[in-house]
């Protein structure tokens, strides 16, 4: 059995206030695995999460309808104007010893591609976030991740990097069916924009399989809009996104 765990995670800002649809309602922040045995309030706050920068107006009003918040969200928008995005990253887990390191601040969900450029020698180093500082080196095939915050020693795994290219798929194959779980769930919750905010959470996740009229929709690409990378093909949401507007 393989010794490391690597899961897609979006960081959570508490979701306790908000009532526009089903959350896990919990105060704080936390991470929370993407994979595809979420619940409908899991995936709700997750949801929630990536369009969240849109919920308050210019004046700090929470959006009173759900049909407000996603005008707000999934709207045109330029390249100066804020975005959906998705902040987390991925969690390492070495199985073993129970080491963990997971994202820093500033890391969004859809830099992981870069931790890949390194473990197939594209690049010699990325970055894993800050405040806890984080990092993935390669040095003579074994991928180092490395962690460290002030008063606190240092967290390093170490892993062959044909381990952690098989960990890094499976994690991708996860991602893949939580956004399953995402058209489902917007059908339900959203079914005026059900299309359109599935899309826009992929783009976010950089979940390319799920991206319609981009890279593995429009069948160009190795499916994850990665050189030489592998993800789950994705295959529910391109049967549903073929029926067109009908819902499924």
């Amino acid at each position: 059995m393989a010794a490391l765990r690597i899961e897609p995670v979006v960081e959570v800002l508490g979701d306790a206030e908000f009532d526009l649809w089903p959350v896990v309602g919990r105060d704080g922040s936390w991470y929370q695995v993407l994979h595809g045995d979420l619940t409908e309030r899991e995936v709700g706050t997750a949801v929630h999460q990536v369009l969240r920068w849109f919920y308050d107006d210019d004046q700090g009003s929470p959006a009173p309808t759900i049909e407000d918040y996603l005008g707000r969200a999934l709207a045109p928008h330029g390249p100066g104007d804020a975005q959906l995005m998705a902040s987390g990253g991925v969690r390492f887990t070495d199985t073993v010893t129970g080491a963990t390191i997971l994202p820093g601040c500033c890391y969004m969900v859809d830099e992981r591609s870069e931790i890949l450029d390194v473990v197939d020698g594209r690049r010699p180093g990325c970055w894993l976030g800050h405040d806890p500082d984080g990092g993935v080196t390669l040095r003579e095939g074994v991928v180092e991740v490395t962690q460290a915050s002030e008063g606190r020693r240092p967290t390093l795994l170490r892993f062959p990097a044909d381990e952690v290219r098989a960990a890094f798929d499976r994690a991708e194959s996860d991602l893949d069916r939580f956004c399953d779980l995402v058209v489902t769930w917007a059908t339900t919750h959203t079914p005026g924009q059900a299309h359109t905010l599935t899309n826009a959470v992929a783009r976010a996740l950089g979940a390319s399989s799920h991206q319609s009229g981009e890279r593995s929709a429009a069948g160009g690409g190795d499916g994850d809009g990665r050189e030489g990378g592998t993800v789950g093909t994705g295959a529910a949401y391109q049967e549903w996104w073929s029926q067109g507007d009908s819902n499924p």
